[in-house]
């Protein structure tokens, strides 16, 4: 076993600083790592269909990180290094717990149903902000933008604050909400 650490936080370079946190304050990490030319078992069904191979199967590490971060850029789920969608939230909802019968309701208007790791019946949190009416590129609020690849992204535009994504969160909720009876979670941890 290999132990390594840490440095101090740094904000990632395209990123505002976020100013001091909490969360900020990790001075040293000390991790136990093993070296392998494997991945760790597969646990995520996307990935495991990309690579051919069934739950539980260790890869080769090179093949696992290459098709992961492909998976990742195609669907829009890469921080780029530049442009329009480098300043942004990430993913800001979480999926949310539906009912049966919500499940059927959007099943019913072509959303996506899946069962969560808990076997509870959860919709995609980007499916409902696209049937509300929130595309990629899309302007929520004055400076915040749904990402150009996926809704699910805020972004921030000249004119973004934090009030300015608390509002959009809290409109997007509303309007999802109103629309569909679903209530959606922040994914993002709002400070302040």
């Amino acid at each position: 076993m290999h132990q390594r650490r840490l440095p101090r936080h740094r904000p990632h370079p395209h990123r505002a600083p976020a100013g001091p946190r909490a969360q900020d304050d990790l001075n040293h990490l000390t991790a136990g790592l093993t070296r392998s030319h494997h991945a760790a078992p597969v646990s995520y069904q996307h990935l495991a269909d990309t690579l051919g191979l069934p739950l539980g199967a260790r890869p080769p590490l090179e093949e696992a990180a290459a098709a992961l971060l492909a998976d990742r850029e195609a669907r829009g789920l890469a921080l780029p290094d530049g442009g329009l969608d480098a300043r942004q939230a990430g993913s800001v909802f979480l999926n949310p717990t539906i009912t049966p019968a919500q499940a059927a309701t959007v099943h019913a208007a072509g959303g996506p149903v899946h069962r969560g790791g808990d076997a509870s019946l959860r919709a995609s949190a980007g499916w409902l902000l696209e049937h509300v009416g929130h595309r990629p590129s899309s302007r929520i609020v004055p400076g915040v933008h749904c990402s150009t690849r996926r809704s699910l992204t805020l972004t921030a535009h000249p004119g973004a604050t934090a009030t300015a994504f608390t509002e959009a969160l809290q409109l997007l909720v509303l309007q999802v909400f109103t629309t569909t009876g679903i209530r959606l979670t922040p994914e993002l941890t709002l400070v302040g």
